[in-house]
């Protein structure tokens, strides 16, 4: 019986369920082109047919923020907002959507926001646990688009960041979101430390 309900469970989640709301063509073009790109992603649509899918992101309280900031560009009248739908290509329930029509300040979106649920892709996590082999003075820097860089053997620690960071930030991706330091030498920043800004930099890297 057990092995029963958990196939028959499966199949639903595999299937298509559409939102609370009807999606048009564009939408749901949209939704098929979102489904197959990679890292932390949302997609979030709106009744009046707008829609944003963001992805790519190392961390999806940022890909969440920036697909309702996007989606609802524009959109003076709050009945018509966005909503977020799909998350890492899981469909939101329909008391969470319905949740959302009762949300949410639009002030937050101007504020710096905390990023709880950072994640790095295979090659980052590599490259992070390879890290620790390096001698210092060393930093590794990372961006919420994914590009990531690190350095090592410099004769200060500022020198490593700032090598570490021109590096990342010379990918194309960082052209949006500048990369900031993870680590320094051996020591990581605090997760709860970390702070992402409206324009996608990220602040709280610092020593207190």
């Amino acid at each position: 019986m057990a092995l029963a309900v958990m196939a028959l469970s499966c199949g639903r989640a595999s299937a298509f369920e559409p939102p609370i709301f009807p999606l048009n063509d564009k939408q749901l073009k949209a939704l098929e082109e979102y489904a197959t790109a990679k890292g932390e992603k949302a997609f979030a649509a709106g009744a009046g047919g707008q829609f944003s899918a963001q992805t790519g992101f190392t961390s999806l309280t940022i890909a969440v923020r920036e697909a309702l900031k996007a989606c609802d560009e524009g959109i003076s009248d709050e009945t018509k907002r966005c909503i977020l739908i799909d998350l890492n290509g899981q469909r939101l329930s329909d008391a969470l959507q319905t949740a959302q029509l009762l949300r949410v300040d639009p002030s937050l979106f101007e504020k710096p926001m905390k990023i709880p649920d950072l994640v790095l892709d295979v090659d980052a996590w590599r490259a992070k646990e390879g890290y620790a082999e390096k001698a210092e003075h060393k930093a590794f820097a990372i961006s919420l688009k994914g590009p990531w860089a690190r350095s090592w053997e410099g004769s200060t620690i500022e020198e490593a960041e700032k090598e570490a960071l021109d590096s990342c930030n010379r990918n194309e991706a960082a052209q949006k979101a500048p990369c900031f330091v993870l680590m320094r030498d051996g020591v990581a920043i605090p997760p709860e430390q970390l702070q992402a800004n409206p324009d996608l930099s990220v602040s709280g890297q610092k020593p207190q």
